[in-house]
């Protein structure tokens, strides 16, 4: 798949809020800080996503159109953000309900830090998606910041693990754009 064309087209903080027209949508979540919007604006090329070191930075659902066709979807960080717990507890219902009764949902890419072991929510993450049969793909980000050996197995015990052997795994660097074809690849599947 080639990315042509993005815009952004919407910041979502409700469900009747979804642009029209109503296309088939590719979500990326994880935990706040992991490198969601860094890796988006890694596999389009362009600086569209807004970055910050401070987590919670993105508190919507922001959809870019890619070449006119699909959305590509930024969603709010799970676990940790620097928020008030009312407001986790609005973007988690927010995002649950998006999730689970959108038809327009074709995947949801996991997206995790390599450096450390799946968070408690990452797992819980993990086996609701599996447990709603949501079509999803893990994303493990920041490979390029490991030792080739502590690669391998950290790797290895994400492969082993029984919450993430249903998703497709890919090792990816939103710094080096490891993976983004593989990423693509899956996207281009699932449309």
């Amino acid at each position: 798949m080639d990315i042509k064309a993005i815009e952004f087209i919407a910041s979502v903080y409700r469900n009747h809020q979804v642009p029209e027209p109503r296309l088939s949508e590719i979500a990326f979540i994880g935990r706040s800080n992991v490198g969601k919007s860094t890796l988006l604006n890694t596999l389009t090329g362009k600086k569209l996503a807004r970055i910050s070191s401070t987590p919670g930075k993105t508190q919507c659902l922001n959809y870019y159109r890619v070449n006119g066709s699909f959305y590509l979807v930024d969603a709010p960080g799970y676990g940790y953000a620097k928020v008030p717990e009312k407001l986790k507890l609005a973007w988690k219902r927010f995002i649950d309900e998006w999730i689970t009764d959108n038809d327009r949902l074709k995947l949801v890419i996991q997206i995790i830090d390599a450096r450390l072991e799946p968070q408690k929510s990452d797992l819980q993450m993990a086996e609701w998606l599996n447990y709603h049969n949501i079509p999803s793909a893990l994303v493990v980000n920041k490979i390029d910041k490991l030792s080739h050996s502590q690669r391998q197995e950290n790797l290895k015990l994400l492969c082993e693990s029984a919450v993430y052997s249903k998703m497709n795994l890919i090792p990816a660097s939103a710094q080096s754009g490891e993976g983004k074809r593989e990423i693509l690849s899956v996207i281009s599947r699932q449309l």
